[in-house]
């Protein structure tokens, strides 16, 4: 599979579509899954991801309240998604609501996904976080 990766700056069209880059549009060939993503964006789930993706969030327990309360944040929220015939996504109005994007979009490469971001929402990110990552002070978290 295709890694998404990279930092790309879009405009919606009138009928919520983006245009992608052509590495984005191979690897969501076979279709692909939106959803609510974190820190105020969607997450677009390769079609092969999106079932590992899933798997995970099955694995717990129905009698844990916040596995209960993520799977349906998670599931709640997705909605397939096909590419049309010139390689443009479709982003569901209802989506495009709860994270309020508009016009302009950045769409950022995660490796195992993409994040679609309002443009505004996307820049507060990066002042909120790009100094620690380039000052060396931002670090993942470790399993376990």
């Amino acid at each position: 599979m295709a890694e998404l990766l990279g930092t790309h700056n879009y405009q919606l069209d009138p009928k919520g579509r983006i245009s992608l880059p052509g590495r984005f549009r191979e690897a969501l060939a076979d279709g692909a899954y939106l959803t609510l993503g974190q820190d105020g964006c969607l997450f677009c789930f390769p079609r092969a991801e999106w079932e590992d993706r899933s798997n995970e969030v099955r694995a717990a327990p129905i009698s844990d309240t916040e596995g209960r309360a993520y799977a349906r944040m998670f599931f709640g929220n997705a909605e397939p998604v096909d590419l049309d015939s010139q390689g443009r996504l479709v982003v569901p109005q209802r989506l495009r609501q709860q994270v309020a994007i508009g016009k302009e979009v950045v769409v950022v490469g995660v490796q195992d996904r993409m994040e679609i971001w309002d443009r505004e929402a996307h820049e507060r990110y990066l002042d909120a976080f790009g100094g620690a990552y380039q000052a060396g002070t931002l670090y993942p978290r470790r399993p376990g």
